[in-house]
């Protein structure tokens, strides 16, 4: 026997279902986002969970974000009105979860995880400083790669670890823009250094995460990052989700100030950029060391021309690679620095010399009872 049933009961069975299948939040009032009692800005629903899977999230007032909201699952961030903000301020923290962040998960739902500013809202992050604050969109690795979308520098991370100090694409989302968790996992750049050893410049970094990479050119500008010229190229290791390391040596710099940067490949030609590092070579030729061979002492005169500012390091490195004795000194120009040598085994010995910016002379130096 068929049973028939009011429409009424047939519609709130349909509105059951769909509240049980999609959690929806709305703003109703102007605020901070985590706030309680009568300055709570959303509606009956409540707050949206710091983890919100299939949440449909419509910010209709002007509304700062202090807190850390994680989207999966087909979720929606939806910033819709004349007069909606979504304002991401400085949090001061130090890690994710006690930070003011949103972090779209790529996490394949689909619909796709995002945000979106339409109908003149924006999403405004020009005063977050802190580096977990701001809107990010994610890649799985492990640990989980963060992208920073809106906000201030540093522009990735690999977990907490920062995996490029560059600038994020924007820091002021306008109406019309849609976020998504989607797209391909680029190069990690980090830990990029350019040291002067003995007239040439060691280089080193790391890449956090690669996904099809191909390739890195060393380039090197003498005029202040007006010309980059490319002088090495390194192959990239390729698809890795844990650090790699890598080195380059430029053994023809030249001389004065000099600016260097790594610019990575992907299979698909899509471009790269470390951080820029500047050193500056000096020749030290005019540093005497003497006596030579010595046998009481050793001294490292420097000319009185010398124009080295800051600290000047002086070691006395033994037959094993041993530091023996180190000395600095400040404004090194037309000073004498004396090392007692009496009680050393005869042999050779180095006297590496490093200035305050970056050069660098190793001396060889005999020590002899005779």
């Amino acid at each position: 026997m068929n049973k028939f049933y009011p429409l009424a009961t047939l519609l709130s069975a349909i509105l059951l279902t769909l509240g049980a299948q999609a959690q929806t939040y709305t703003t109703v009032r102007d605020g901070n986002w985590n706030a309680s009692g009568p300055a709570q800005v959303w509606d009956v629903s409540g707050q949206p969970p710091a983890n919100c899977t299939g949440c449909t999230i419509t910010v209709l007032h002007q509304v700062h974000l202090n807190a850390h909201l994680t989207l999966s699952g087909g979720s929606v961030l939806n910033i819709s009105g004349p007069t909606a903000q979504l304002i991401v301020d400085s949090s001061g923290g130090n890690d994710w979860s006690n930070s003011f962040n949103v972090v779209l998960m790529n996490d394949h739902s689909n619909p796709v995880n995002s945000i979106m500013a339409t109908t003149g809202g924006i999403a405004d992050a020009r005063g977050a400083d802190t580096a977990f604050d701001g809107l990010f969109s994610t890649f799985n690795g492990s640990p989980l790669i963060y992208f920073k979308q809106v906000g201030r520098g540093p522009a990735a991370f690999s977990g907490t670890v920062i995996a490029n100090n560059g600038n994020p694409p924007t820091a002021l989302m306008n109406s019309g823009s849609t976020l998504k968790a989607t797209g391909t996992l680029p190069l990690g750049l980090t830990n990029f250094d350019a040291v002067p050893n003995n007239g040439a410049v060691d280089l080193t970094w790391t890449t956090q995460f690669e996904q099809n990479a191909s390739y890195f050119d060393i380039e090197r500008s003498a005029n202040n990052g007006t010309k980059w010229d490319v002088v090495g190229k390194v192959t990239a290791i390729g698809n890795s989700n844990k650090p790699t390391s890598y080195s380059f040596t430029d053994n023809n710099p030249g001389s004065g100030t000099l600016q260097y940067r790594i610019h990575g490949y992907d299979l698909d030609a899509h471009p790269t950029y470390s951080s820029i590092r500047a050193v500056r070579l000096n020749p030290l030729a005019t540093i005497s060391v003497f006596p030579n061979p010595a046998k009481d002492y050793v001294n490292v005169s420097f000319p009185a021309t010398d124009g080295a500012s800051g600290l000047t390091s002086i070691r006395l490195i033994g037959q094993s690679g041993q530091v023996l004795a180190e000395k600095r000194v400040s404004g090194s120009g037309g000073s004498i620095v004396t090392f007692p040598v009496a009680s050393y085994a005869p042999g050779n010995y180095l006297l590496q010399i490093v200035t305050a910016d970056g050069a660098k002379q190793i001396n060889k130096v005999l020590i002899s009872r005779n």
